[in-house]
């Protein structure tokens, strides 16, 4: 049985969602632009070229019609930050101004609370540790001679675990916490020697560095071995999974890069913690680590969100890294302009921002364009003059100009590929257009949408079709309730709202469409919001239009329905001759005429 989110006076939920209004909300982590009645963007939950995903500001949803996402104003929020829905809950009633009263957590909030609390004891733990107390002066001498000031290291939060097995679970038992909450943080490890369960610190000797969200949240920590003596001990060592740490969608030091990422619109993404650190302290200060070079969909979907420009500076070819090819692939997929920072004679950003400060911001504002770089790097390593050398550099290359979805910049590296290789440019592009029906690039991800005279897509059934451009009147249409019945429609949702459309206009004094989807039972709701999104194209906004080919519409479902139900009577009847039923074939039949008639007058009236 799912557990209830968050117990809340109903009222407060209400009043919340209804200050908080989604267009703007959405608008804070995506361009938004008119479609129409609605708004349109790229989805930040999957990569696209085509905007498929859609906001209505007057139903106060979103939805997107490529992977499928949707919700309200909670939904999104709970999506995009990570949030459970009392988070979301408390930081939309932040943005429009309402106390929450009361509210009762689920076990789920519960616990995510309890190890946020750990988390936030034990950093100021490692960090009173590295800054003030004697047992850590190993790992401030360690961070001097790695050329990290004092400032950077309060900035961003460092800490130091000190030798021992029970240092940190000892200080936050001291806290009141038990084992079962500091366990659930990851911050330490189960003993399984002895019958009675006990406990040991996962991070022992190791400088940490705290994995905090956008929010500068503590999520969970990074620990590096100060004293690689023990060739035993992983040089790096993160928080296992959690509640609240996900090492998938994290990215160190996003919540104090974020306010420059978005000023700069370019993030620069580089591999280690150290790269970040010493990036910053030569100022710049758009710098994030990604703590490898196999970038996940998450991580790439909060760089989408933050800027439309990445520069990647990893100590990797990236070229001949499979791991970082897909990455950029993906990043392509998602909108964003991917460069690349040359280290040079440089072994990682660190060490080029140690040695030369002013040459490494000088090779971030030259930084290359990712494909020209794949070109210069594989052209380097093979020798395109040579059959053999031909052969490797179209391997390696042909596969990621086949997956480049903008067609201008793909024709344009098939261009200089061909004379890379001086071969003629028409055999290259073939060559690309192969590898493209090979590796069957799905990149159709446009939302149903239909113009007039064009049948609706398969995503979209007529009857669907009907009742998006029936919603866009403000007014609800009388000729064209009139002309079509609840029965007419095969569609069950249809069906269903048809009716309740149809019993309210009986009794409700207004007209209203958006007064009286206010009373929309809960059960159809969802299927109107969707239909609410679709994007039908400017041209219906004109009201004679879209009446025009309303009764268009209602004809052609009124159709399909009396060819249903002939169909229907033409079995009842033969069944009924089958049991030599006189009687029963004599009603049929009369009802079958009928049927037909209206088919008739219809057919004679086109």
């Amino acid at each position: 049985m799912a557990l209830n989110p968050i117990m809340v006076p109903m009222d407060q939920k209400e009043e919340v969602k209804s200050k908080a209004d989604i267009v703007e909300v959405i608008s804070s982590y995506i361009p938004l632009k008119r479609a129409g009645r609605n708004f349109s963007g790229l989805c930040p939950f999957h990569g696209e070229k085509t905007p498929s995903f859609m906001v209505s500001g007057d139903r106060q949803v979103f939805k997107c019609f490529g992977c499928g996402e949707g919700g309200d104003v909670f939904t999104f929020l709970e999506k995009i930050e990570g949030y459970d829905f009392r988070e979301a809950l408390t930081e939309l009633a932040k943005r429009v101004g309402v106390t929450l009263t009361s509210f009762k957590p689920s076990e789920q909030s519960h616990l995510k609370d309890k190890i946020l609390a750990v988390n936030e004891i034990a950093e100021r733990f490692y960090s009173y540790i590295l800054l003030k107390h004697k047992k850590g002066e190993p790992a401030r001498q360690y961070l001097k001679e790695r050329g990290i000031s004092e400032d950077v290291w309060k900035k961003y939060g460092l800490g130091f675990a000190p030798e021992g097995w029970e240092n940190a679970i000892s200080f936050l038992k001291k806290r009141n916490f038990g084992d079962a909450d500091v366990a659930a943080s990851g911050l330490v490890v189960a003993r399984e020697r002895t019958n009675e369960k006990s406990y040991y610190d996962r991070f022992r000797n190791r400088l940490i560095f705290p994995i905090r969200d956008v929010r500068g949240i503590t999520l969970g920590f990074s620990g590096r071995l100060i004293d690689s003596r023990n060739g035993r001990e992983p040089k790096y060592l993160n928080s296992p999974e959690t509640e609240v740490f996900h090492k998938g969608s994290m990215l160190f030091g996003l919540d104090i890069a974020r306010d420059e990422i978005r000023s700069t619109n370019e993030t620069l993404l580089v591999e280690g913690e150290f790269d970040a650190l010493s990036a910053h302290q030569i100022g710049i200060l758009n710098v994030v680590a990604s703590k490898g070079t196999a970038l996940t969909e998450k991580q790439i979907a909060t760089l989408a969100r933050l800027s439309e420009n990445v520069a990647l500076c990893f100590d990797t070819d990236l070229a001949g890294d499979k791991a970082s090819r897909r990455g950029i692939e993906l990043m392509d997929m998602a909108g964003l302009t991917v460069k690349v920072v040359k280290l040079g004679k440089f072994k990682d950003p660190d060490e080029f921002c140690q040695k030369d400060a002013a040459g490494f911001s000088r090779a971030v504002l030259a930084a290359s364009n990712i494909y020209d770089y794949f070109l210069e790097s594989t052209t380097k390593r093979y020798d395109g003059s040579t059959a053999d050398g031909q052969k490797k550099i179209g391997r390696e290359i042909l596969p990621i100009l086949s997956k480049i979805t903008d067609d201008l910049v793909r024709a344009h590296y098939v261009g200089k590929l061909a004379k890379v290789l001086d071969l003629d440019i028409s055999l290259v592009s073939e060559a690309v257009e192969k590898k493209q029906s090979e590796i069957n690039i799905k990149n159709d991800e446009r939302i149903p949408t239909a113009g007039l005279g064009v049948e609706p897509g398969e995503k979209l059934s007529l009857e669907e079709f009907f009742l998006v451009l029936f919603l866009l009147s403000d007014e609800v249409n009388k000729v064209i309730l009139k002309n079509i019945e609840p029965g007419d429609f095969e569609k069950e949702d249809c069906l269903r709202f048809w009716k309740w459309l149809s019993d309210i206009i009986r009794t409700s004094k207004t007209k209203n469409t958006q007064k009286l989807l206010k009373n929309l039972p809960i059960d159809l709701v969802k299927f109107v919001d969707s239909l609410y999104l679709v994007n039908v194209g400017s041209e219906f906004l004109d009201k004679e239009l879209a009446n025009s080919e309303l009764l268009k519409l209602a004809d052609k479902i009124r159709e399909n329905s009396i060819r249903r139900k002939l169909l229907e009577v033409s079995q009842k009847i033969r069944i009924a001759e089958k049991n030599e039923n006189s009687e029963q074939i004599k009603s049929l039949t009369l009802e079958f005429s009928k049927l037909s008639k209206g088919l008739v007058k219809k057919d004679l009236h086109d």
